[in-house]
């Protein structure tokens, strides 16, 4: 098709080809309860923030046990008044959980913020239990934002996944980078517009490409990457 690179061969089996609709962190950790089916799956919401992921856990899945977690000062822990959920602080490297502790990690947009994203995933797949889900999204092309640190490559993802302990299952094209960067410049109508995403379903008619191919081109377009990841 011409657009494959030289990665493509490794990271192929980590991007689905059932659709190439644009998938949130949300999709991501509801489709992960559904995997795990229990009645009351304990759930740590790391970076956490102000604690807005316990209303969704709670929407999703009412009998989940929830653990927020983050760093101890941050404009994002600052901001956090709920006093109706379980948080906890950590030192941005090493968990306070005893090993198989959770069900499920979900991480929404914080690893491009993390310093030592390595030692990180290595402490999720310590915490969760034989065939725990993590589970969330990242940045790949968002413009710089609230001390964020890195942006991830589609590759990179693969790597920092299964380098530490982890097996990468699904990688889908979150909200594009170009809406993002317009939001960035103010550009607020604009932003909320799908602005390359159209072209690939255009050329997915001329050239006939499968839903994995757009999703691998969507991929290298998307200002965030969402994923699911287990423990094997």
């Amino acid at each position: 098709m011409g657009i494959h690179g030289p990665e493509y061969e490794l990271i192929a089996r980590t991007i689905p080809g059932d659709h190439a609709r644009t998938s949130s962190a949300e999709d991501m950790v509801a489709e992960a309860l559904a995997r795990c089916g229990a009645d009351a799956p304990r759930v740590l919401d790391l970076g956490c923030g102000d604690g807005r992921g316990l209303d969704l856990i709670r929407a999703l899945a009412p009998g989940a046990d929830y653990t927020g977690c983050d760093i101890e000062v941050s404009p994002e822990v600052a901001s956090r008044t709920r006093e109706d959920g379980r948080f906890v602080s950590y030192s941005g490297t090493d968990l306070p959980f005893a090993d198989d502790s959770f069900d499920i990690v979900y991480s929404r947009q914080v690893f491009e913020h993390v310093r030592h994203p390595d030692r990180v995933v290595a402490e999720i797949a310590r915490v969760l239990k034989s065939g725990g889900i993590f589970a969330g999204s990242l940045s790949n092309l968002e413009p710089y934002h609230s001390f964020s640190i890195f942006n991830y490559t589609p590759y990179g993802l693969f790597r920092i996944v299964e380098d530490n302990g982890l097996v990468l299952d699904a990688m889908r094209p979150g909200i594009e980078g170009m809406a993002l960067i317009a939001r960035q410049l103010s550009m607020r109508t604009i932003g909320r517009l799908p602005l390359a995403y159209p072209l690939f379903a255009v050329a997915a008619k001329l050239k006939g490409w499968d839903a994995r191919t757009q999703n691998y081109a969507k991929l290298r377009f998307s200002g965030h990457i969402c994923f699911l990841a287990r423990k094997g």
